[in-house]
């Protein structure tokens, strides 16, 4: 008959100092040690980064989109949709400008003034004015060399037309035409199909248009430019 009982701890085993770790025995786990350095970098990037963020959300939000003159265009001159493009322009620096959105509400409108190509345009810059206005009327010039300064006449310059005296001896009404001038601006000018004479579309006063037409039939008109843009 055996009787179980509790080994008995060996006195001659070596004891184990309390809170120390058994030879063989797996090393806790030490709580890695944190470099404030590298926290105080982290915050600083953070913070760099939404400042960063706050102010290209502030550029991007402060420009627009406007209508510019890609080539161009002579006051009087209809605009035309190869006349105007669009660029981006930070709000408030120009007053009046046009949205983009309405580039096309301004074709087919005239210009009120000279816009230079790359010039923003604004909306006091073209006008829906209809040519010839009330109390003008348009005449067709046919000109002969010599008598214009073909370069010189963009739509909308001012012109003086000058009555020249008659080609024959003949007297008559007419002839005490000669040496008036009338008041004109330019409409429009190309060469002829001759290719020898200038054909120039004048805006005059109504009640001048007559006498203008009849000294044109007679190539009778010399163009004089005047200074005025």
């Amino acid at each position: 008959m055996s009787i179980d009982t509790d080994p008995r701890a060996d006195p001659q085993a070596p004891s184990t100092p309390v809170g120390t770790v058994a030879p063989g025995s797996a090393l806790p786990r030490l709580p890695g040690r944190r470099n404030p350095r590298w926290i105080a970098l982290g915050v600083v990037a953070l913070c760099l980064g939404a400042l960063l963020s706050a102010l290209v959300y502030a550029r991007i939000a402060a420009e627009t989109t406007v209508v510019a003159a890609a080539r161009t265009v002579y006051r009087g001159e209809v605009v035309e949709r190869a006349d105007l493009t669009t660029v981006r322009l930070r709000g408030g620096s120009l007053p009046d400008t046009v949205p983009a959105d309405r580039l096309d509400g301004l074709v087919g409108q005239r210009a009120a003034f000279d816009l230079p190509v790359g010039s923003v345009v604004v909306g006091a810059a073209v006008a829906a004015g209809d040519v010839p206005a009330a109390g003008r009327a348009v005449v067709g010039l046919r000109l002969a060399t010599g008598r214009a300064p073909e370069t010189l006449l963009l739509p909308s310059a001012p012109v003086r037309l000058v009555a020249l005296p008659p080609g024959t001896t003949d007297t008559g009404a007419t002839d005490r035409l000669a040496g008036k001038t009338y008041p004109a601006r330019v409409v429009s000018a190309a060469p002829g199909a001759d290719g020898a004479s200038l054909v120039v579309e004048v805006d005059v006063a109504r009640d001048q248009a007559p006498t203008v037409a009849l000294l044109a039939a007679q190539e009778r008109l010399a163009v004089v430019r005047d200074a005025g843009r």
